[in-house]
C-alpha cells in the first residue's frame, strides 16, 4: 500500500491541524523514491474529491499560518471532502471563497478562505471550530469530543449512532500522532470506510490497525451522511422557448363574499421550547449562538379558542433572551432565560448551555512552577514549566490538560494556564507594545536559546509571536531574523 503522494515524513504534532503519516507507509515511500507528486487531473470535483490528498501538487504548498497543506493540512483537506460529500457548497459559500463554480473548489481554496479570516495559528492549527460556518454557512460545527472507548465494535456503534442523527464525523486515527480523516460510512461488520488525505486505501483498519485515536469532530451539512459518494447534480436542460400563444381574454371574476374576520389573538399565556439550538456546548472564548432554537408561544383568542405560534430564538420580536449569566471565558453550565415581551402576563422558559475548555495553545500564568506529571497530579515528573512557557493542550480531563509531543507526554493543572490570544501583532512587535525595539530582539534571542534545551511542544513564544518574529517571511524563526532585527533597532 502506497502513501497518497507523500513528499516527506510529517513531524508537526499540533492538534487540530498537523498530521503524522503512518511509519510503515512513510518507510515504503522512502524505499520507492523521495517524492511522488500527484498528476494534474481535469476530472470533475465529484469524480475525485474522495481521493483528495494533502500532498497534491495543485494545492500542497498552499500556506496555513507558518506551514502548508502538504505538511499540516489533513484536517482542512478532510473538511473539504466533507463539504463536497454533504452537498453543502452553495452560491453563498462560493462567493465567500471567491469562486464561481463548484468545480473550482478544492482544499487549497478552503485553506485560503481560512487564511483570509485569520483562521490558522502559526503552526497551522485551526484557531476556531466555528470558522467553517462563516465560510460555508450550510456547515454547522457541533462539538469536539472523544469516543467513549477504542474497541472496534463499540466505536462502530458510536459512529452509527452519531451518523444516524445526521452528524458527519472527522476523526483522529490511531497512528501515534495527530492525523485526521473523514469517516464516510460504517459497515454492519464494524468496518469503517474513510477518506484519508494521506493514504490510498478507504479501509480504516487496513491503514490503521489500531483504529481511531479517540478524538473526533461532529459537523452537520446540507445532507446527512449517506455512506454513498456524492454525485454531480444533473444540469437542467432548457427546451427551446416556443412562441407565446395569444393570451385569451380573462373572464370577469365573480365577487366572492368577504370572509368573516379572524378572532383577535389574546396575550401570550405560555412559552415552551419547541426545538433546542443547534449547539448547547461551546468552547472557551466562543460567543453564544442560539441558531436553530425555536420556542412556541400560546394563548387564547378573543373567542376563547386556543392559538399558538413558533418563533425563532434569534430574531423574534415577541421574546427577550436573557443571557446575562453566560460567561464564555469560564467553563461551566449557564442558564439562558427566554421571556415573553408582555410585562402584564410574562411567561418564561429556560435552557442550559455549557462552556468547555478548548484544546489549543496555552500560556503558563502561575508564579509557581507548573509540573507536568505522567499521570493527573501524580507519577513521574515529565517537565517543570515556568511562568511564560507556552504549550499545546491536546485534551482536557477535569482539572488537567494533556500535553503530547515527540519528547513529552503528560498532564498539567488547569489553574496554571490561560488560553493565548489569537490577534496578530505588527510584524516585528513580539511583545505587542507598539514598537519594534531591543525588547523584541531580547525575546527573540531568548526563544532561540531556549529552543535548544526545551522539549518539543514547549516554547517561550506563542504561535502569533513566532509569526510576528519571522521578519524575513521565510517560514522559520532563526538567526536570519535576528540579523533583520539588528538592522531595524
Amino acid at each position: 500500500m502506497q502513501c497518497k503522494k507523500i513528499i516527506g515524513v510529517l513531524t508537526a504534532l499540533a492538534a487540530a491541524a498537523c498530521c503524522t503519516i503512518p511509519t510503515a507507509y512513510a518507510a515504503e515511500v522512502i524505499e520507492e523514491s523521495t517524492a511522488v507528486v500527484s498528476e494534474i487531473s481535469t476530472s470533475s470535483v465529484y469524480d475525485e474529491y474522495r481521493e483528495w490528498s494533502q500532498m497534491d501538487s495543485r494545492w500542497g504548498e498552499t500556506p496555513m499560518g507558518g506551514t502548508t497543506i502538504r505538511r499540516s493540512g489533513c484536517l482542512v483537506t478532510s473538511l473539504a471532502i466533507m463539504a463536497v460529500h454533504s452537498g453543502s457548497i452553495d452560491g453563498t459559500a462560493m462567493n465567500n471563497m471567491g469562486i464561481s463554480s463548484i468545480e473550482q473548489f478544492n482544499p487549497g481554496v478552503l485553506a485560503n478562505a481560512y487564511t483570509d479570516r485569520n483562521g490558522f495559528s502559526y503552526d497551522g492549527a485551526i484557531v476556531s471550530w466555528g470558522t467553517i460556518g462563516t465560510i460555508i454557512p450550510n456547515i454547522a460545527f457541533g462539538a469536539d469530543k472523544y469516543f467513549q472507548n477504542t474497541e472496534k465494535t463499540a466505536v462502530a456503534e458510536e459512529l452509527k449512532s452519531l451518523m444516524a442523527e445526521g452528524w458527519h464525523i472527522i476523526a483522529r486515527v490511531n497512528n501515534g500522532g495527530f492525523h485526521w480523516a473523514y469517516i464516510e460510512s460504517v459497515g454492519a461488520d464494524g468496518s469503517i470506510t474513510m477518506c484519508d488525505p494521506a493514504v490510498d486505501t478507504h479501509d480504516l483498519y487496513e491503514a490503521y490497525p489500531n483504529g481511531l485515536q479517540g478524538e473526533y469532530w461532529m459537523l452537520k451539512g446540507t445532507n446527512p451522511p449517506s455512506g454513498t459518494t456524492a454525485e454531480k447534480p444533473a444540469m437542467p436542460v432548457l427546451p427551446d422557448s416556443p412562441e407565446a400563444p395569444e393570451t385569451p381574454e380573462t373572464p370577469e371574476t365573480p365577487e366572492v363574499p368577504s370572509a368573516p374576520s379572524a378572532p383577535e389573538a389574546g396575550p401570550v399565556q405560555a412559552i415552551k421550547i419547541a426545538s433546542k439550538p443547534d449547539r448547547l456546548v461551546f468552547n472557551c472564548g466562543e460567543e453564544l449562538d442560539l441558531t436553530g432554537g425555536v420556542v412556541t408561544l400560546s394563548g387564547m383568542n378573543s373567542d376563547n379558542t386556543p392559538w399558538s405560534k413558533d418563533v425563532d430564538m434569534t430574531s423574534a420580536e415577541e421574546i427577550i433572551v436573557d443571557a446575562s449569566a453566560f460567561d464564555s471565558e469560564n467553563p461551566g453550565e449557564y442558564e439562558i432565560i427566554i421571556k415573553t415581551v408582555s410585562v402584564e402576563a410574562q411567561a418564561t422558559v429556560s435552557l442550559f448551555v455549557t462552556v468547555c475548555r478548548s484544546i489549543g495553545e496555552y500560556c503558563v500564568i502561575s508564579d509557581e512552577p507548573a509540573i507536568i506529571y505522567s499521570e493527573q497530579g501524580e507519577g513521574i515528573i515529565q517537565h517543570v514549566l515556568k511562568k511564560g512557557d507556552v504549550i499545546h493542550i491536546a485534551k482536557w480531563d477535569g482539572d488537567y490538560g494533556m500535553i503530547a509531543s515527540m519528547d513529552i507526554t503528560g498532564w498539567v493543572e488547569t489553574a496554571a494556564l490561560k488560553k493565548t490570544l489569537n490577534h496578530l501583532h505588527t510584524k516585528g512587535d513580539i511583545n505587542d507594545d507598539g514598537n519594534v525595539d531591543k525588547y523584541d530582539l531580547s525575546l527573540l534571542n531568548n526563544y532561540l536559546q531556549q529552543k535548544e534545551v526545551l522539549p518539543s511542544g514547549i516554547s517561550t513564544l506563542t504561535a502569533v509571536q513566532l509569526f510576528t518574529a519571522d521578519l524575513n517571511d521565510d517560514g522559520m524563526v532563526d538567526l536570519q531574523d535576528v540579523r533583520e532585527y539588528l538592522m531595524k533597532v
